[in-house]
Parts: C-alpha cells; sequence; structure tokens
C-alpha cells in the first residue's frame, strides 16, 4: 500500500509517529485492525491537509476539522482497496474533506437544520450567482420557486432555516427573503411577561404558607415541592415520622378550609377566583 512522504515532515512529528506506530504493534487486536491503525498512523497528514483546505472556507476550530478529517482517513482506509491502481491519498482525500463538511452540514451548528432545506438554499443561491455572474437580473422568488421545481413556500421555509442556523442577538433586525429587513427586531417579537395578569390562586399561596411557622412552612415545600419522602425529612428534621405525618395532614385541612372560606360561592372575590385544587396526602409509604 503506497505511503504518504514523509521525508517532508519536521523530525520531531517523524519521531512521534514512529513511536505511536510501535505502540500499535504491540497492542493485543487482530491483524488486520493493526494494519488499519498502521495505515492510518502514516497517512495523518493527509487529514490535516484536508483541514488545512477547508479551515477558512467555513466556521468551525482547526482542531475539530482535524479530528474529522482523521475519522474520515480511517474509513476510507477501511475501503481503499490497492488492487485497483489508485493511489490511497487520491481514494482518501475526497472521503476526509467529505467528512468535513458532512460535520459541518449537520453536527457543528446549534440548530439542526434538515439537509433537504439546506441543499435547497444552496441550489438557489447558485443559481443567482450565475446569472449575476453572467450579468442577468436576479430571478424573482416565483421564477426561482420554478426553476428550482419547488413551490414558493418549501423556498421560503428553506431562506427561514439557513437565516435561523446562526445564533443572533434578539435585537437583530429581521429579514425577508429576499434580503430587504423588517421594521423590527426579534426581541419585538417575544411576549411580555411582566403584562400577564396576577393568579389569584398562587397570590393567596404564598400569602398563607408566609403565615405559618418557619418549621412547617419548611416541612410543607420539602413534601410537596421538594418531593422529600416523610422519612426523608423526618431524620433530617430529627423529628418522628408519625408525627410529622399527623402536622402535615393537619396542615393541609387548615389551607383547605381556609381556600373554602376566602374562594366560597358567597365571597365577594369568588367571581374572579377559583378555588385551588389541594393535592390529597401521599401514601404513607412515601
Amino acid at each position: 500500500m503506497a505511503s504518504m512522504t514523509n521525508t517532508t515532515q519536521p523530525a520531531a512529528i517523524q519521531r512521534r509517529l514512529d513511536r505511536q506506530r510501535q505502540h500499535e504493534r504491540r497492542r493485543s487486536i487482530p491483524e488486520h485492525i493493526l494494519q488499519r491503525n498502521d495505515t492510518v498512523l502514516m497517512h495523518l497528514g493527509l487529514a490535516h491537509l484536508g483541514a488545512n483546505r477547508l479551515l477558512h472556507n467555513g466556521s468551525g476550530e482547526r482542531d475539530d476539522l482535524v479530528q474529522e478529517g482523521r475519522y474520515g482517513l480511517i474509513r476510507a482506509v477501511e475501503r481503499f482497496e490497492a488492487s485497483r491502481g489508485h493511489r490511497i491519498s487520491s481514494y482518501a482525500m475526497p472521503r476526509i474533506t467529505g467528512q468535513i463538511r458532512h460535520y459541518r452540514r449537520d453536527r457543528l451548528q446549534t440548530m439542526r437544520i434538515p439537509w433537504r432545506l439546506s441543499d435547497l438554499h444552496a441550489r438557489g443561491t447558485k443559481a443567482q450567482e450565475r446569472r449575476l455572474h453572467a450579468g442577468m437580473p436576479l430571478l424573482s422568488n416565483e421564477d426561482l420557486t420554478q426553476q428550482l421545481g419547488v413551490s414558493t413556500d418549501r423556498w421560503r421555509e428553506a431562506c427561514m432555516a439557513h437565516r435561523d442556523r446562526r445564533i443572533q442577538s434578539l435585537h437583530h433586525q429581521l429579514s425577508n427573503s429576499d434580503g430587504s429587513s423588517e421594521p423590527e427586531a426579534r426581541i419585538d417579537g417575544l411576549q411580555d411577561h411582566r403584562c400577564q395578569p396576577a393568579d389569584p390562586q398562587h397570590e393567596w399561596l404564598i400569602q398563607m404558607l408566609n403565615s405559618l411557622e418557619p418549621n412547617h412552612c419548611r416541612w410543607l415545600c420539602a413534601f410537596w415541592i421538594d418531593g422529600l419522602s416523610l422519612t426523608e425529612i423526618a431524620r433530617r428534621e430529627c423529628i418522628d415520622r408519625l408525627m410529622l405525618r399527623t402536622a402535615l395532614r393537619g396542615m393541609l385541612n387548615t389551607l383547605r378550609a381556609e381556600a373554602g372560606r376566602d374562594f366560597s360561592p358567597t365571597s365577594p372575590e369568588a367571581k374572579r377566583k377559583r378555588s385551588p385544587v389541594l393535592p390529597p396526602m401521599r401514601s404513607a409509604d412515601h
């Protein structure tokens, strides 16, 4: 199997590769895996070459691109057939660069965009670029979608997916599919929760919890909010489990009685409030 020339590599790198190859030969693994690993180590420079070629043609850290290039090299070595008469570098380089491009397309972006939408946007962009290079005016969205063989909604979806694949500030101005800016920013479309109407049940519950003794309030929160069992609370508070259960049951009955009085049909506030639903006590096994 033809190997990549190592004479152009620095002596320190060559010595490190030789040590790695010697280490691989001492491993107790099948012979065909040893041969594959040795071939990969002999041609690691191809992965670095592919990463360097694509480094400035897209996003991503160099170390990540090299890692993906090495993975593509491993897959190429596993499928390489020397009997066909090709050089391994000619066979491996397209797979190394292809693996790096797939990494950028599928896993580098924060948002996972379906590849069909990415491919559609790329084809539409190339079609418009070819017209620009030929000195022709750009196609309208209707003409472009007719040329691509898709609907206008599908092309608009591809443009939105391409636009939203990158993280942008909430103050960034929105743009249409034709590149024009919309009059509002992303943050203007968010719902203002400060304008939400007050929840009377929540306010009532907070008021009632604040009126309880600190120990009782802590026990209730530990049992109903934190989800701790009676045994865990009793052990933490150094109290009897049966006494804790009795106290919790009494506090729950008190809250139910207060809720029934404050939210009774005869109460003036009943027309705008609904009685809060207090859950039953969990079983004794908890």
